[in-house]
């Protein structure tokens, strides 16, 4: 129930914003009024011009906390006759987080940028000095919740056994164009610096740490720990997709293949192959639509050094909980549209959504050496908390093989001006290694 109550309050906080957003494009006379009016799906007002949004961001993520930081987006919509669909996005976020972690983003996306091309172009920094680590191959790195960030109790010489300390800077840059009706290629370019070290808080020691431990018995190389990544990548997209934000009907695959080199001490390459396929099918038209999406992520030739690993995070889980050298997955939502409303001169949609997902390593990563250290162990135990000894590496007791992964959930979600959607979702897996709960307040919905 604590829960209910804030992600309650964090909304109550999102909607009190509001009055900060600017239309700064031609309006019909009707849409000058400020009283909320509840209006027929579909029959919103188009929207011409800039649009500006700017709000505080609060919100809450089980792996790094409350979030305290701020939000623009502006869209330009022309002369609306586009509209839904815009000319060109612009987004920033600012984020502080209760755990420590300070994130910036800028983002840009536009298909009118370059006549006939979509253009589209990001940037990432991110300082997080309890970024969750829970080891590799999923499974078969048993999660064990009595060591999970502990303190002793002066407040103390707690551990963070499953943290480490992430820096991150990355930018990329895709560009799609058209081959046929609904079909178009795609070709992108990124560049990241990465860095990872033992957590450093007085009150945690980083030195016992499942991070620590593939440090010292060499399943993370110690070159490893840093290092910078260049990608070059090109595929095909099919998108029948009514409105790419939020559709009621149509499909999206894309299938795309990535050339990467990664330099620290000496320098590796390798091949990936990603494949996305999703669907919407309207079960009933306007109001109640069912999403799906399958998709694969793995390593075809070369190396990766632990921070390239493909890795895929379900709802209510444990980041990067299934980490190989390749991973799939399946998500469902069940999206429904409850009313449609103009209030602040913006138009708005409200809506409920339930959601499954799965997943699981298929191709796994150092998985003998992972195997081979199932003696090794950290041997401290916490002043004044019975929790130790620490558990090893590999336990063969718990895990034997990677097994599939899954957990289930809901929430609801709103839309501003179609494009601008915030859903706030709650899921629970349903293996307690893989977590307990999580409560997301995310931009947009997960696929």
């Amino acid at each position: 129930m604590k829960h209910i109550h804030t992600v309650l309050l964090l909304l109550a906080l999102h909607l009190s914003a509001f009055p900060a957003l600017a239309d700064k494009g031609r309006r019909a006379p009707e849409d000058d009024r400020n009283d909320p009016v509840a209006i027929p799906l579909g029959k919103e007002i188009a929207k011409s011009g800039w649009n500006v949004g700017v709000l505080p961001a609060f919100s809450y993520n089980n792996d790094l906390g409350f979030l305290v930081g701020a939000l623009a987006q502006v869209y330009d919509y022309g002369d609306g006759s586009v509209y839904p669909n815009y000319r060109h996005k612009f987004s920033a976020n600012v984020n502080i987080y209760t755990r420590g972690a300070r994130q910036l983003g800028l983002n840009y996306d536009s298909k009118y940028l370059v006549p006939g091309m979509r253009v589209t172009a990001g940037l990432e920094y991110m300082d997080n000095p309890l970024c969750g680590f829970y080891g590799f191959n999923g499974a078969v790195s048993p999660y064990h919740a009595d060591l999970d960030q502990r303190k002793s109790a002066d407040g103390t010489d707690g551990v963070a056994f499953y943290a480490d300390h992430q820096r991150l800077f990355r930018t990329t840059l895709d560009v799609q164009g058209r081959l046929a009706d609904g079909l178009n290629w795609i070709g992108g370019v990124s560049y990241s610096w990465q860095h990872y070290s033992d957590v450093a808080f007085k009150v945690y020691d980083g030195r016992e740490s499942l991070f620590h431990q593939y440090v010292q018995n060499g399943l993370i190389p110690e070159a490893d720990t840093r290092g910078h990544r260049a990608e070059l990548k090109g595929g095909l997209v099919y998108d029948t997709r009514d409105f790419e934000p939020n559709p009621a009907r149509g499909l999206v695959a894309t299938v795309t293949a990535t050339a990467g080199a990664s330099f620290s001490e000496g320098a590796r390459g390798s091949l990936l192959l990603s494949a996305d396929f999703r669907q919407y099918l309207p079960l009933w038209p306007g109001r109640i639509t069912l999403a799906y999406q399958l998709c694969y992520k793995g390593l075809l030739a070369g190396s990766l050094p632990f921070y390239a690993l493909p890795a895929f995070s379900m709802r209510g889980t444990f980041g990067s909980r299934i980490t190989g050298n390749g991973v799939a997955w399946a998500s469902a939502d069940l999206r429904l549209n409850l009313a449609s409303f103009r209030v602040l001169k913006q138009n708005f949609l409200l809506g409920l959504v339930g959601f499954a997902d799965a997943g699981a390593a298929v191709q796994p990563y150092e998985l003998q050496r992972q195997t081979a250290l199932g003696g090794v162990t950290a041997g401290k135990t916490l002043d004044g908390v019975d929790a130790g000894p620490y558990r090893s590496i590999f336990d063969p007791d718990i895990a034997v093989r990677e097994r599939l992964h899954s957990s289930v959930g809901g929430g609801f979600w709103f839309a501003m001006n179609r494009n601008f959607i915030t859903a706030v979702e709650f899921g629970r897996p349903l293996n307690p290694q893989d977590g307990s709960f999580g409560v997301y307040i995310n931009l947009g919905f997960s696929f």
